[in-house]
């Protein structure tokens, strides 16, 4: 072989082993590139989680926050945090965003007597509350009936009521609960109560649908004894109250404070104006017990959220529902 052609093939030996190299570099510089994203995220993502946990804690401390009696109700906060606390200890739902930690907190707190009990309404309560909803009164004798079926103790059939030798609970395979609801997605094992009637009809088929429905799962709860928060109620729930349209247009007015502005300090009935509209103790309350936190934490996209219910009444809120999502 002459030393032309030699050199050739060294040459080509070398020009393979530089690719080959360059690829491998290449390789391995992509891998670090990609393990340095993807650890970024999972920080982001840790950063989110503690995040909406720090919401959830900041929550808990201006639940049990209390106003001194002694400065009457006229008091003005330069600080935020203590006017929000402020207005939730009159029982009206309030919601913030936070910068912090190099990231946003988004906090929504309610309170769950802002929704009708399950366990408390009448039927005549259910049927206003499906009129409200958009569910056709035809349905109503075969959805009371099958939710009382779902949750008594015995095996007798309500009217157009459903138990569990009903071949809509054998095809799949459970039986009647027997028991109290105790949660508002368990509706969707009964009889009769689809998706739509619980949670309303989907955007993309209110154009199909001849009876489009609201949805009644977002004015329900099974938390409570019943009373119901005027400061956070919808007018919806307030109607199921039976209620006059002039006491509940008063009070969506009289909730709105002395400067009829939405998401200021002075929001939110007081006795005064709880004594003066009438509301019966019995079945109202300024002083919830049961509140709803959504706390969401937010880096750069990346979210994390906490939905959880805690009993009110003692010195540190006691946690009841925690619900983690990402």
């Amino acid at each position: 072989m002459s030393k032309k052609r030699k050199s050739g093939v060294a040459l080509i030996i070398v020009m393979w082993v530089l690719v080959l190299v360059a690829m491998i570099v290449s390789s391995f510089a992509f891998e670090m590139k990609l393990e340095s994203q993807i650890i970024t995220a999972q920080r982001k993502r840790l950063k989110a989680d503690y995040l909406a946990l720090s919401g959830v804690e900041l929550a808990k401390v201006m639940l049990v926050f209390e106003e001194d009696p002694l400065e009457g109700d006229d008091v003005i906060y330069d600080d935020p945090w203590l006017a929000k606390a402020a207005q939730l200890s009159e029982g009206v739902p309030v919601s913030v965003e936070e910068e912090m930690g190099g990231g946003v907190i988004k906090l929504n707190i309610n309170f769950e007597e802002g929704q009708r009990g399950i366990s408390s309404l009448s039927d005549d309560e259910w049927k206003e509350l499906f009129e409200q909803t958009g569910v056709p009164a035809a349905y109503s004798s075969e959805l009371l009936g099958c939710l009382k079926d779902w949750q008594d103790e015995n095996d007798l059939h309500e009217l157009n009521g459903a138990e569990s030798d009903d071949s809509f609970y054998r095809d799949r395979g459970y039986k009647c609960k027997n028991a109290p609801i105790d949660t508002v997605d368990e509706l969707l094992l009964i009889k009769g109560w689809t998706e739509e009637i619980v949670y309303g009809t989907p955007t993309n088929k209110l154009d199909e649908t001849e009876y489009p429905m609201l949805g009644i799962a977002e004015f329900l709860t099974t938390w409570g004894e019943g009373k119901v928060n005027p400061n956070s109620a919808s007018e919806e729930v307030l109607r199921s109250m039976y209620l006059s349209e002039d006491v509940i247009e008063a009070i969506m007015e009289m909730r709105l404070g002395p400067d009829g502005e939405a998401g200021t300090d002075d929001d939110g009935l007081t006795e005064e104006d709880f004594n003066q509209l009438g509301l019966d103790p019995e079945k109202f309350t300024l002083t919830p017990e049961f509140a709803k936190i959504t706390s969401v934490g937010e880096v750069d996209g990346i979210t994390a959220q906490i939905s959880s219910v805690f009993r009110l009444g003692e010195e540190e809120p006691t946690p009841l529902f925690w619900l983690e999502e990402r």
